[in-house]
């Protein structure tokens, strides 16, 4: 996925997380899309009806929404059997659909990773799994750096998408051999100072090509994870070319294997491995120093909160800056059909403790957290399993400010009429 795609994804998250049902409900289907195999075709088609089932039989027969939510339903299952009878790139390998007759809605997202099938309907849109590919899988960029500057790799998705030679003049060997050695007769060390100063500035010129490409491609992509191969001397001395930003993205360093000296697949493979070990390793070390900061934060009584109970009345105070919610979080919650606040505890709410209106129980208060945090303008990190934050039920969250001055605790502004989000 490029950065193009990365940032379209950004801008229908934000939208989609502003959109609410009334009467219909909105349909989101997540779905693997890579046909590897000809069953998959009719695993996906099979799922898709029989979630479509299910979803009518959850559905008052006779209620408002029920036609249009049959229109949706069956518009999904003709266009994923059209997807079914076609080939998809590789590089897309989930889709994330989302759709409604009543608003009119129909938004297809193609991502790079497969997402799992899933189908559900709701009075919003459920957006977890898509900030969660948002956020996995950040590209990598390899550069192998020599004295005659360096090969540049963008790796996205387990694939090479760009490989860049960018070798240029190196050292002279010719002069090398003349002026081999010390003390020998004839040697001029003038026209020597010379020559190394010639060939430091080529090297140079060589390392400031292969950082501008390496820019360049971070530039594109700034969540990109950036390895740098080579000697400790080259590694060291294409580093101090980077910019600020991409030195701070510089995961790993390591000298050049053997097998890497050959040219062709050799080194390809090699970078295709090596990539995508470290940007795994890297994308775990950042949600493990991730979970820790907000624990830690939250501990010292700064500017984070955990567990659902203090999250939510920071997502109804709209103090919310960044939500950290493990992928698997389950648990059903409450939200009020007059101001629209949410609740933690489906079973002790009988009316809004704000603002004394009827409430309907949310089936997944992970899905309506992460709706509310991005309509509000917040960021959201979905992570896997980690056990510190399971210990405070698998959510936290960073703040905007300590205190709640001068906000509304039940967020009225937020709703999109009664009965929203039912």
């Amino acid at each position: 996925m490029n950065a193009l795609a990365m940032n379209g994804i950004d801008r229908s998250l934000f939208e989609l997380a502003r959109v609410r049902g009334v009467d219909e409900p909105i349909v989101s289907l997540y779905l693997d899309v890579h046909w590897g195999e000809v069953k998959r075709r009719e695993q996906a088609l099979l799922f898709v009806r029989e979630a479509s089932r299910r979803a009518l039989g959850h559905t008052l027969p006779d209620g408002p929404g029920m036609a249009g939510l049959r229109h949706t339903l069956a518009r999904i299952e003709a266009r994923v059997a059209s997807l079914a009878e076609s080939e998809v790139p590789a590089e897309e390998r989930g889709l994330a659909l989302f759709a409604c007759e009543e608003l009119g809605l129909w938004r297809e997202i193609r991502v790079g990773s497969a997402p799992g099938d899933a189908l559900e309907t709701d009075g919003f849109p459920h957006l977890l799994r898509l900030a969660r590919l948002r956020g996995e899988g950040a590209p990598a960029i390899v550069v192998v750096t020599s004295a005659r500057g360096g090969d540049v790799y963008r790796v996205e998705l387990g694939a090479l998408a760009l490989e860049e030679r960018l070798a240029g003049e190196g050292p002279h060997e010719d002069d090398v051999k003349q002026n081999a050695g010390t003390g020998k007769p004839g040697r001029n060390y003038e026209r020597e100072a010379k020559d190394e100063r010639h060939e430091e500035h080529v090297m140079r010129r060589n390392r400031q090509a292969a950082a501008h490409e390496a820019t360049a491609l971070f530039d594109r992509e700034p969540r990109s994870a950036v390895v740098l191969v080579g000697t400790a001397a080259n590694v060291a001395a294409l580093e101090r070319e980077l910019p600020e930003r991409v030195r701070a993205r510089v995961v790993a360093r390591f000298p050049r294997p053997r097998a890497w000296e050959k040219e062709g697949g050799g080194r390809r493979s090699g970078v295709l491995s090596r990539a995508g070990s470290v940007v795994a390793g890297a994308e775990e070390r950042e949600e493990h120093e991730l979970v820790d900061h907000l624990v830690g934060e939250a501990l010292r009584g700064g500017l984070a909160v955990l567990g659902p109970a203090d999250v939510v009345s920071a997502v109804n105070q709209r103090r919310v800056h960044r939500l950290v919610v493990a992928a698997d979080l389950a648990g059903h919650g409450w939200a009020c059909d007059r101001c629209d606040a949410l609740g933690s505890n489906a079973e002790a709410a009988e009316e809004c403790p704000y603002c004394g209106g009827e409430v309907h129980v949310v089936r997944s208060l992970a899905e309506a957290l992460v709706a509310r945090t991005l309509s509000e303008g917040g960021e959201v990190e979905v992570i896997g399993a980690e056990r510190k934050l399971a210990s405070y039920r698998g959510v936290g969250a960073f703040l905007r400010q300590t205190a709640a001055a001068g906000l509304r605790s039940a967020g009225a502004e937020w709703h999109a009429g009664q009965g929203a989000g039912r």
